[in-house]
């Protein structure tokens, strides 16, 4: 290929002609439409098809709570965990499967309420769960109930149901389950269609189902309703999708909410899966309390007999010996317990400082929580309090919606974390503080007992009988307190769970729907999708239907254009004289005069060719109507029909082609004056093609052709050439040699792009001269870009809408004709 010819094509294929391509989508006005009209109609199903979706929200909060009546260590001894382990714990269990079994199980929420309805050709069953006049229950923990399949209810009276059961034809086989046992199996009914009347203050029994049915309202009679049994699993897993969210960053508040399109069923769910959380939550403190207690109450019976033990042993020893302490032995008898005493504050006191140390300073909840009244030291108890302030400030600044990200929050993050490290290394001092101070007391034990070594051995038995007894007391004390706390903390606990806001319907409207959404999607796609049909078809069309695609691809030049005809006869300047396409005719015979060289443009004499690529495409027409406005004109003209294989230019002069013609001039039969035969058109003579020969291109290169022409030329003004196409034959090649100009025609949607390649090359390499395109039948449409010539110094001759006979102005056209209309100069 030339690589003219080939920069040419890449400019035709990668230029953007916005204009045009716009123009070519609005000429598919119909298709979009249709499409938009297509699309709506199956946005407004699918809104008709979708159900409103609903939000309801709870909100709740987990606190640990303390009972003013328990001590400290009653309390250390019922604490389940810090408050952040309950919220993360609490958030794992409400979305855990085990959990949400419970809550299924309650509310029976494997059984489904619906009512049919008919939405144009489809029909869909709505959930109207807390909407029927009735509700069912599952008593009877050895029945089973059909799975999936639609059970129709009917209340014939306010009393009788009428139980339907319809499985479809040819089935007559059911699953069923027992959500008791959670087992399955399969049944087999004697028919497809089940029915029967029940009394609905008895027990509904079928051989798929069993249920109570009970009345909440009355009932319409005979409306139906449905009912339907869903999977146990199905079930559980649809509900564990419960949305949990904290309230404020950093406390323990909890949203709990849940989307669906039955706001009752929601609202009785989370309602339902609050309650039964906290229940078992109470459940499980309750019992943790019990099993305490019965572990303190073994010890309180074991330290009890210890206590009665030790003091007959003493009462006995005294009596039998007859002993009583002495002074230095009462006295060193007080120092050993007030030493022993220390020694178990001090341990006491170690525990507390290490439990703060190492679990409740790692929680922001836990630390609000410290009993301060137990820490001993000031300068701690100083720094707590100051700690439990800047948290308290963090919760406002939390609420008040101050964000982590803010500069006063990461300033009084840094001054809570500095407060943390400054109270740890208090209680390590005070930790390491109290061990010296135990070793000083051990120290003072070992020194009384040493300074007591020399008293007698009886008062030495005495001594550790009372201080035993003394001990055992103590402990039996403690015992009995903690005994009384925990039976007070079984009367008195509560779920650490409360809730703030009970999920209610409060009005609330279905969420943002997409309707208005589906509707936008529709538009477009109404749109998007025709225009990849354009764009596809337009690549995929590889024919000629602009003059600017002919200039871009060729080097070729255009002469004109020639609109659709629209009368019956081809012979349009003599039947339709006024007609836009008469018009393009008499404009292509002004414009032939520039395909002639200089030196001929003033012979008088003057041979014009017309081809074409292949059949079809208008040449034989386009050189009868060129004739024909020579003849018109005033010219005397002939017309030529060389196409020797298929001869059709007879038809349109109402000629018969006999043998008569030029083929038996050229081979002698006939003289030039017997093959000239006259036409309807003043001044247009015709010769016909005659005996069609087996060597047409033989007879075409003969010297009888050469002394044709030489003859014609003296006796005409004008001698017009009909040829074959010259994509099939040479003989529009050879023909050549004999004309001035030459007219090559293509037709608008009908030539293919690649089809003048040949004649293109020829004319690149000077081998054919003085030829031009001619674009037939074109259609001035939008499809095929914005009308071409009008406003060009030579103007071709087609588009002067409503100055010809035939012109007919489209409403497309006026828009066009608004945009562009030229201001008066």
């Amino acid at each position: 290929m030339d690589s003219k010819n080939l920069k040419n094509i890449t400019s035709e294929f990668g230029s953007i002609d916005l204009k045009g391509y716009l123009l070519k989508v609005v000429s598919y006005w119909k298709l979009f439409v249709l499409s938009v009209i297509i699309s709506l109609a199956f946005a407004k199903y699918k809104n008709m098809m979708n159900t409103d979706n609903y939000n309801i929200s709870t909100q709740i909060t987990i606190n640990e709570k303390s009972n003013p009546m328990f001590s400290s260590n009653t309390n250390i001894s019922f604490n389940w965990g810090g408050a952040s382990d309950m919220v993360e714990s609490v958030k794992a269990e409400f979305k855990s499967r085990t959990h949400n079994e419970k809550v299924v199980e309650k509310l029976q929420f494997y059984i489904n309420y619906l009512e049919k309805e008919e939405i144009l050709f489809k029909t869909r069953y709505k959930d109207i769960y807390g909407y029927t006049p009735f509700v069912i229950n599952l008593n009877n923990k050895e029945s089973y109930q059909i799975q999936n399949d639609k059970v129709e209810l009917i209340f014939k009276t306010p009393n009788t149901v009428q139980v339907t059961l319809d499985l479809g034809e040819n089935r007559t086989n059911a699953s069923t389950y027992n959500y008791f046992t959670h087992n399955s199996k399969g049944i087999t009914l004697k028919n497809n269609r089940y029915q029967k009347t029940f009394d609905i203050t008895k027990s509904i029994q079928t051989p798929f189902c069993e249920f109570d049915l009970h009345l909440v309202n009355n009932p319409v009679l005979n409306k139906p309703y449905y009912i339907s049994f869903s999977s146990f699993n199905g079930t559980v897993g649809s509900y564990r999708s419960l949305n949990i969210n904290s309230a404020v960053t950093g406390t323990s508040l909890l949203n709990l909410s849940m989307q669906g399109a039955n706001k009752k069923r929601l609202i009785d769910y989370i309602n339902k899966t609050v309650q039964v959380l906290g229940e078992g939550e109470k459940q499980e403190k309750i019992t943790y309390a019990v099993n305490t207690k019965k572990f303190i109450d073994s010890l309180f019976v074991i330290e009890n007999n210890k206590l009665n033990n030790i003091e007959e042993e003493l009462i006995k020893f005294k009596t039998d010996n007859s002993v009583k302490l002495s002074s230095e032995g009462e006295r060193a008898y007080d120092q050993i317990l007030d030493y022993e005493n220390q020694q178990k504050e001090l341990k006491d006191n170690t525990e507390l400082l290490l439990r703060f140390k190492n679990s409740t300073l790692s929680n922001d909840l836990d630390i609000k929580n410290i009993p301060l009244s137990e820490i001993q030291d000031i300068g701690l108890q100083t720094a707590l309090t100051e700690l439990i302030n800047q948290l308290m400030l963090k919760e406002r600044l939390l609420s008040n919606h101050i964000y982590p990200s803010h500069p006063d929050f990461i300033e009084l993050n840094n001054k809570i974390k500095l407060s943390k490290e400054n109270i740890k290394g208090r209680i390590n001092a005070l930790i390491v503080y109290n061990t010296e101070k135990s070793k000083k007391i051990d120290t003072h034990i070992t020194e009384v007992k040493y300074s007591i070594k020399d008293l007698p051995l009886k008062e030495h038995q005495l001594l550790q009988l009372e201080k035993d007894y003394v001990l055992s007391e103590t402990n039996y004390n403690i015992l009995k307190q903690k005994s009384y706390d925990a039976g007070a903390a079984i009367a008195a606990n509560s779920s650490s769970i409360k809730v703030i806001d009970n999920a209610k319907d409060i009005g609330q409207g279905p969420l943002a729907n997409k309707s208005s959404f589906n509707y936008v999607v529709s538009i477009l796609l109404a749109i998007i999708l025709p225009l990849i049909f354009i764009t596809i078809i337009e690549a995929l069309d590889d024919s000629v239907y602009t003059v600017e695609q002919l200039e871009k691809l060729y080097r070729v030049p255009v002469l004109g254009v020639i609109g659709k005809n629209k009368s019956e006869s081809n012979l349009v300047l003599l039947h339709s004289p006024n007609s836009s396409v008469a018009e393009s005719y008499r404009a292509i015979r002004s414009n032939i005069p520039y395909l002639f060289h200089k030196e001929n443009v003033n012979k008088n004499n003057k041979t014009i060719l017309c081809t074409s690529s292949i059949g079809g495409e208008g040449k034989t027409v386009t050189s009868m109507n060129i004739a024909s406005s020579y003849a018109l004109s005033g010219k005397k003209t002939v017309l030529l029909g060389f196409d020797l294989r298929k001869p059709k230019i007879h038809k349109d002069f109402h000629l018969k082609n006999t043998e008569i013609g030029l083929v038996d001039y050229i081979i002698g039969n006939l003289s030039l004056e017997e093959v000239i035969q006259p036409t309807d058109v003043p001044g247009l003579d015709i010769i016909l093609t005659g005996t069609i020969p087996p060597n047409p291109s033989e007879l075409i290169l003969s010297d009888a052709t050469k002394e044709l022409f030489a003859d014609l030329k003296m006796l005409y003004d004008y001698v017009i050439i009909d040829t074959p196409p010259i994509g099939l034959v040479s003989d529009a090649l050879d023909l050549m040699q004999f004309s001035d100009a030459n007219i090559y025609v293509t037709r608008q949607g009908y030539t293919k792009k690649g089809m003048m390649k040949m004649i293109d090359q020829k004319y690149t390499n000077y081998e054919v001269v003085n030829i031009a395109f001619v674009l037939n039948d074109f259609a001035q449409s939008s499809k095929y870009g914005y009308r071409y010539g009008y406003g060009y110094g030579y103007g071709y001759g087609y588009g002067s809408y409503g100055y010809h006979s035939d012109d007919k102005v489209s409403l497309m056209q006026h828009v066009k004709n608004i945009f562009t209309k030229k201001k008066p100069i």
